[in-house]
This record gives C-alpha cells, structure tokens and sequence, in this order.
C-alpha cells in the first residue's frame, strides 16, 4: 500500500480551518480501496512513566534509545498533561474524549466493587479534614462510546493489550468496544511481572517470563495477523507501576551506574524502563518489516507522573527535576507526561511541539484520523491536535484544566483544581494546612518550571482572571466541587504529619499521643482508628491482646490487610465487645489472616471520648510473642 504523504494529505485538507474536515474529505472516496487508505493506530501507553523517565526528555541515567527513536521519527511535546494525576482516570480521558470529573472517575478505584448506587458524595469526612471529598466512580460506564467503538463503526479491527483498570468484568475491554482483549482487567499493575502473572485474561507463560515482553510477544502477533488494516491497537504496558520488579541482568548495570545530575538512582527502574524501550524498539522494527510502517500512525503517552512517594532498593522509584512532585500530586510533576507522536509522511520528522495538549485530546485526534464522527449529542471536551501534527490550521482551545478534588497522604496533596493558559498556571486549594497557607498558587512556568514562587499575592489580577477560567470550567464540566466538612474539628491530627507512636499513626476521627505510660487514644467522632505497618513476618492466624481503658460507646474492631489486600475492609475484620466503664480490660482477638499480616488496625469504640492502651501484643496460633507495645517510658 503506498504511503499517504504529509502533501498529499495537506492537498485534501486544504488550508488552515479546514484541518477540520478529515472525516468527509479524506475518507469519503467511493472507490473500493478507501478502506485500505486509513492509516493504523497504534496507542502505546506507559503506566507511572514521569516527564524525565527517557534520555529523550533529559534523564542522564536511564537508556532508552528506541523511546529516543521515535521522537526521531515524529513530533515529542513538551507541554503534554494527563487530564488527572493518577491511572484509571487518565485511561478514562483517553477512552471518551472526557474531563475525568465529568465522567466522575477521579481516582484510580478500578479495581474495586464497582458499587454503581453508592452516593458519591458522603455526609461527612475525617476531622481533620476541611473539606468533604467525593468518591469516584468505580467504572467506565458502558453507554459512554469509547474510542473503539467509534473506531469499529468505521471498519476497524480494535485489540487491547496490557493494563485496563476501568472496572471488573462486566466493563472489561470486550464490553467496551474492543474484538480482542489480552491482559486487560480490573488490575492496577500485575499481581507479578513474571509469570506465573495470575491475571485471568492471559495464559502463564513458562516460569519467569517477563510480563513486558510477553505483551509485546503479542501486541507483535496481532500487528501480524492484521497487517492489512485498518486497527486500532491500544498497547496499555503494564510497565513501569508496582510491584517494582526487574531483570536481574538488567537491574546490575544500573547498579553500577550513577546520575551526573544526581537526581535519579533506583536501579530496579532503570531497568523496568529498559524493559519497556526494548518493547518499543520491537514494534518499530515489526512495522518496519512489515512494510507498514509509512501506514501507520504511533501515539506515545504516559497517564500521570513518575512515583516519588514510595522506595525501592533504599532509593526512590524515580524523580521527575526539575519538576515538582509526581504521581498523585496537581504539581507539573504529577500530571505533565511525555508525549511523541509518529506519522510517517504526515508529521514532521524529529519536530518538537510547545504547545498545550491533554490526554483529552487523544480521541477527537483518533477519530478525525480514522475519519469516525461523533453522535449527535456525545460530548467530547477534547480538541484535535491535527493542526499541530500537520502544521496547517489553528487550535481554539488555549488551556489545559486538571480537577483533583482529592486529599493524597503520599504525595500531601490536597484537593484542588489548576488551570495551565500559556506561561501561567494557577492552582485552587480546597483546604489549607502548613505547607499550602494561600487558597491560590500562581506560577509562571516559563519562568520557573518547578514551580517554586507561589506568585498570588503579587499578581491578583491574573489570579481574578485564571480563576473565573477555573469556575467556568467546572460548571460546564458538572465536577463535584468539595463542601465544608461539619465534622471538621480544628484539633483533629492530620495524619501526614504525626510522628508514629511505636509506629502507630492515627487515622480518621482521633488523636494520639503519650500520656502517663499509656498510648491516649483522642476520639474526635464517630470513626476512631489508628493503625501500623511496622510489623514483623506474621502469618496468620494470629491473635492480638491488648490492655485498654475506655468509656464511650461502640464495639471494637481489629482490620488487617495482606499482601493481595492492600486496603482495609470488612473481608478481614474482627469484632469484640468492650467494656465501657473507664476501668482497665484486657482483650484477646483472633484474627483468621490466611497470609503474612502487613498492616494492622484499632478501632476502639464508635463514640467521642477517650481511651487508653497499656500495651498491645501479637501472638502466633501456639503462643509465641511475635511483637509487644509497650508505651511505657515513651515519653
């Protein structure tokens, strides 16, 4: 099939504005062979992968030559922004065209019940908490017409591979649009990166197969099968999310290495993202082979910044200098993404693009391409970057918006909504606690890309102005907007930023603190807990005895979390009855744990008022004393 030259395509299009019009005048030809002419898709989409993550974009430690050689091939942006600091809401943007609030998918909960009638906007929230956050959305809901579909109406073949977490099964990519689903699930990284993967929709490969390669093992076989186009093939990596495992072959260069900068050092990463270079350089090569390769069009994105929060090896798992932050974080490192777009004969070769686009804009891009339309009706808040990729017509859209309305411990977020319109960027704060005194953060970030000089107070007109941008925004947009929290209490600890007792630390309506020998236990409301995870190696079952003191109200309640649960539920929870009487009790708990304990939690009562803890115990099944708290003398 002979290529479609950026001329040729440039000479349908006309000029300027009438970029607009692909869909009619590039596909509208009667003759049999229109068919043949729609480019390939190929969306390759790298999970946790930060702005600095490829030697393209300035990392001195990590190598990755293919990454560098598709930005040789197209257009790398510089300014590109995932639509939300974290995973499945990004992957959401990119599947509708949709401002994540709008679809109300602000978190990454896509591997939970998807619980579809549960408010999503509580009563109340912690104490220490200002604001009341709302839940998100579990799911991408199955009336929303996703990128396949369209595609598919238009005569495409459609396959996903790799990470989906969009919701269980019942929204799974088969539901969602796409012929062909390898991979794709509820899960928010492998449960293991060599096999066996234990991921229902992909057969283990032999012992110790790398998840990486064995994706592209595929994404390759599928490239094969349906050389003849058109298809959409959605390559979602699993790479390079937790759990943080390697090649060990791999892994000792980096060892071995240092950054010049002095920035990044996790070996385990280096050679995570080598892994996934490698996957790349595969693809490249097949299209090559092929003959293809000028008929096919490559997008290259990752969903939300590199993970600064969590240690690998000693060291942390990335860094994304000179921006600020990272995942889970409405700082450019949290949300601005690396970003290349190859187009063979279409897009310039290795062309740089400054200009503003969002991972809402994927889709309107991939349906002028494909020459699909939207219904009447659909919403879409993306706009085509086609005039970018061509060089002909303008864009309307001057800005990028990101609602977080989200409190993140890791990372002390704190929920918020920014608007970036050319050099500026301001941030509007929900809640305000130390480290943020000022409801607004203004940055100029041609200036000062790390955003270091919050600029509000001396700028107020631009604040005025950036700011109506922001309240226009989310009224189009229907986004739930945090309220005041009236269980607020002033008093309340924050958790980020209490040193732990022993390792334990205080969760929702309660204070602790040392008083007389004993761990004081402050309940501010109806929900006190504290909880640790520093803990020795405890397989279950096990029991927990602790000496407590208490006269409020409520029964007690022992969470613990395994290495497969990560979060507290009522799956492994234990209930007890306490005595309320302000004398000293003791309690035995067993707690049924199947597998190594992580993560424990005390919820002493349902009711405001204090309590106190002489001592907390953790025994094995026959007695043995695995750990004791004893908070005497910690004062």
């Amino acid at each position: 099939m002979a290529a479609y030259s950026r001329r040729d395509l440039i000479r349908t299009l006309g000029l300027g504005a009438a970029s607009l019009a692909i869909p009619r005048k590039l596909w509208a030809a009667e003759e049999p062979t229109a068919r043949a002419k729609r480019p390939n898709i190929v969306f390759v989409l790298i999970d946790d992968m930060g702005w600095m993550d490829s030697s393209v974009y300035g990392s001195q430690y990590y190598e990755t030559p293919n990454v560098d050689r598709l930005a040789t091939r197209g257009m790398l942006f510089t300014d590109a922004y995932a639509a939300n600091p974290l995973c499945s809401p990004t992957r959401a943007s990119i599947m509708t065209g949709k401002y994540p609030a709008r679809l109300r998918i602000t978190q990454p909960a896509g591997h939970l019940p998807p619980l579809p009638d549960v408010p999503l906007l509580a009563e109340t929230a912690p104490a220490w908490q200002r604001v009341i956050c709302p839940r998100s959305r579990r799911f991408l809901p199955l009336e929303e017409r996703t990128l396949p579909e369209a595609l598919k109406d238009v005569g495409y073949s459609t396959c996903f591979i790799g990470k989906w977490h969009l919701g269980h099964e019942a929204y799974w990519p088969r539901k969602q649009g796409f012929d062909v689903n390898i991979a794709g699930g509820h899960y928010p990284g492998p449960p293991s990166y060599f096999s066996p993967y234990r991921i229902k929709t992909i057969e283990d490969g032999p012992e110790g197969e790398y998840i990486t390669d064995r994706l592209t093992d595929e994404a390759v076989k599928y490239i094969e099968e349906n050389k003849d186009g058109p298809f959409l093939l959605c390559f979602w990596h699993y790479a390079v999310h937790s759990p943080w495992q390697a090649k060990d072959e791999i892994t000792e260069k980096y060892r071995a290495k240092a950054d010049p900068r002095g920035e990044q050092k996790c070996a385990v990463m280096g050679s995570m993202l080598e892994s996934m270079d490698h996957s790349i350089g595969r693809l490249l090569d097949k299209l090559d082979e092929l003959g293809i390769a000028d008929d096919t069009i490559l997008f290259f994105f990752s969903d939300n910044g590199g993970v600064m929060y969590a240690e690998v090896e000693g060291e942390t798992v990335t860094s994304n200098a000179p921006l600020r932050n990272g995942k889970a974080s409405i700082y450019e490192g949290g949300t601005r993404e690396p970003c290349i777009v190859v187009w063979p004969g279409v897009v310039e070769r290795g062309s740089r693009c400054a200009e503003l686009i969002s991972s809402i804009d994927f889709y309107p891009t991939m349906l002028e391409i494909a020459g699909a339309e939207t219904r009447p009706g659909q919403i879409v808040d993306g706009e085509t970057v086609m005039p970018l990729l061509t060089g002909q017509g303008e864009r309307q859209r001057q800005e990028v918006f990101c609602h977080f309305p989200h409190y993140v411990p890791a990372t002390q977020n704190l929920p918020g909504t920014y608007v970036r319109q050319g050099e500026w960027k301001l941030i509007r704060y929900y809640d305000t606690n130390e480290d943020h005194p000022n409801r607004f953060e203004l940055y100029n970030l041609k200036e000062d890309i790390g955003e270091t000089r919050n600029l509000a107070d001396e700028m107020p007109a631009k604040v005025r102005e950036l700011d109506a941008l922001i309240t226009r925004h989310l009224k189009d947009i229907d986004a739930i907007i945090p309220p005041p929290n009236p269980a607020h209490n002033p008093r309340a600890q924050c958790p980020w930023f209490v040193e732990p007792i022993d390792g334990w630390k205080p969760m929702r309506d309660c204070n602790l603190s040392l008083r007389g020998g004993h761990l004081h236990v402050e309940s501010l409301g109806t929900d006190p807990h504290f909880f640790t995870d520093d803990l020795p190696e405890a397989t279950g079952p096990v029991r927990m005895k602790l000496k407590l003191r208490i006269a409020t109200r409520g029964p007690g309640q022992l969470f613990w979390t395994t290495g497969r649960a990560g979060r507290f539920n009522a799956n492994q929870r234990a209930t007890f009855d306490l005595t309320h009487d302000g004398e000293w009790h003791e309690y035995t708990v067993e707690l049924p744990a199947r597998r190594a304990i992580t993560s424990l939690r005390v919820d002493p009562g349902s009711a405001p008022g204090d309590a106190d803890i002489d001592w907390i115990e953790l025994t094995s099944a026959d007695g043995t004393v695995l750990r004791r708290w004893d908070f005497e003398g910690r004062e």
